[in-house]
């Protein structure tokens, strides 16, 4: 096999293992196995560990030496550190995006906030999560600014695993309902009240999520270390 084909075999088995952690096939915490993935995934322990080392540049996977390599578990530091990151670029991005694509953000994040709802009553947890991750997105998609972009993917990936990881929380629907006031600030022009509501929301993930950063009970056989779950990499 030729270096490039390694390459993107190796890109392949990543961009399997991150929607893994993103949809929440792995637990925060798990333990990974380079010859259980290996062999689950029918490639050779080469790109598996190539995966591992981008996905470790990306935030998602913990690799520490002597002991393996196991899925992120923020610490609440690390959250609060999230939030105050998210805040700056996503107020930012927003006031960019109302002045160069206004009603095209507006439009997606209503988008966005009625796909949670209907996922909601329809018991849809996953989609509700994708779609969180969708509204919040939308002024980033249309900011303009390929810098911020760029920034705001540093910690896209961890946002959106934990929002997956988290999804059943009792607090989604009163998050969402803070979605729709941002939205109401928008469409009646208020920029300055919008970017104080999204702020605000933003600070809250830490309470929200603050449960999730508990490490995994004693004695817990996490389901990465089984990986039925994952099955064979597709052709």
């Amino acid at each position: 096999m030729s270096s490039r084909q390694r390459g993107s075999l190796g890109l392949r088995v990543a961009e399997r293992l991150r929607r893994a952690i993103l949809d929440g096939e792995f637990e925060l915490g798990d333990a990974l196995s380079e010859d259980k993935l290996a062999s689950t995934l029918g490639v050779s322990r080469s790109p598996v560990r190539e995966a591992f080392a981008a996905l470790e540049q990306q935030g998602l996977i913990d690799i520490r030496p002597q002991r393996g390599s196991f899925v992120f578990l923020p610490t609440p530091e690390d959250t609060e550190n999230i939030c105050e990151f998210r805040r700056m670029i996503e107020l930012d991005a927003l006031r960019l995006a109302m002045e160069r694509s206004g009603a095209q953000t507006i439009a997606a994040m209503r988008l966005a906030a009625d796909s949670i709802r209907d996922a909601l009553a329809s018991g849809d947890m996953m989609r509700s999560a994708s779609a969180d991750t969708e509204f919040h997105e939308a002024a980033i998609d249309h900011c303009g600014n390929p810098y911020l972009v760029n920034a705001y993917r540093l910690i896209s990936g961890k946002v959106a695993a934990l929002r997956a990881h988290r999804s059943a929380l009792p607090t989604r629907e009163q998050a969402n309902e803070e979605h729709y006031v941002i939205i109401g600030r928008l469409e009646t022009g208020d920029l300055a009240g919008a970017m104080e509501e999204l702020g605000t929301h933003i600070v809250k993930m830490a309470e929200r999520y603050g449960f999730a950063l508990a490490p995994p009970a004693p004695g817990r056989t996490t389901r990465g270390l089984r990986f039925d779950h994952i099955g064979p990499l597709p052709e």
